[in-house]
């Protein structure tokens, strides 16, 4: 494994989210660890899924968020054991997982701190309604394919494979765990969007 550039570093030190990673009396110990152990885990292994709100100062389409989203749960299900069935409308009962781009204060007392900082953050499974949901600052510029681009939602999908391979900062990627291994040439693969 070859040492991480001064620019990876950089990166890897800014915060990562809204949401604290140390929880309960863990905040207590001496080292603090880059992700957080709720307890918490899903009760069932078929999730649903919404787009509830899409970005606003974006020029990507509706269907292309809805694309880019159901790429990402597919990824993570791999890794999981997950299985993520996308949801159109709400029918009575609200979909497990929630996604939204907000701004600033949105109603979950995790304010977004506008455009460079927190690019998102998400909730861990219960039985609270916000439980699962994914928030995303509307206040970024997010694109698809742009390579530089703190707020990109994915880029290059050959790039994403290899950061993939070897794990990448969460604010570069839509929150894919270390060491999660994507074919992006599969089923549903966001290079059939360009």
């Amino acid at each position: 494994m070859s040492p991480a550039d001064p620019g990876t570093v950089a990166t890897m030190r800014k915060p990562r989210c809204s949401l604290p990673d140390v929880l309960g009396v863990a905040g207590l110990v001496r080292r603090r660890r880059r992700y957080a152990l709720s307890g918490s885990m899903w009760k069932k292994r078929t999730l649903t899924w919404r787009v509830r709100s899409f970005p606003q100062s974006s020029q990507l389409s509706q269907e292309t968020v809805r694309v880019l989203m159901s790429y990402a749960l597919m990824a993570w299900g791999m890794e999981s054991g997950l299985t993520f069935h996308e949801v159109d409308s709400p029918q009575g009962q609200e979909p497990d997982i929630l996604i939204d781009f907000a701004r600033a204060f949105h109603q979950d007392s995790y304010p977004f701190d506008g455009l460079g900082g927190t690019l998102a953050h998400a909730f861990f499974p219960g039985e609270h309604p916000i439980s699962g949901d994914t928030h995303f600052d509307d206040e970024e510029t997010w694109t698809f394919g742009s390579k530089g681009k703190i707020s990109s939602l994915m880029r290059d999908p050959l790039q994403l494979e290899q950061e993939l391979a070897g794990g990448s900062p969460v604010d570069e990627e839509l929150g894919f765990s270390r060491g999660c291994r994507v074919n992006p040439l599969g089923p549903g693969s966001p290079e059939r969007l360009s």
